[in-house]
């Protein structure tokens, strides 16, 4: 499982930054990159909100192994 992380900046200073994670999980990187772009997108029409960068974590334990075959 993956979770999205977006940090917000409010200006330049590394120190307006906040780091957040979405509510959600998504089974592969590709889902979750998707909805963290699109919530950054987001956020940056806020007045307050300079500048918001995606990421994605993928969260230990949670991914099947590449030699495990769905059955």
């Amino acid at each position: 499982m993956w979770m999205g992380i977006l940090i917000l900046c409010g200006s330049l200073q590394a120190e307006s930054c906040t780091v957040i994670t979405t509510r959600e999980l998504f089974p592969n990187m590709e889902m979750c990159f998707r909805s963290a772009r699109e919530k950054a997108k987001k956020a940056v029409g806020f007045p307050n909100v300079y500048r918001a960068k995606p990421f994605c974590q993928v969260i230990p334990g949670t991914q099947k192994p590449k030699n495990e075959v769905d059955t």
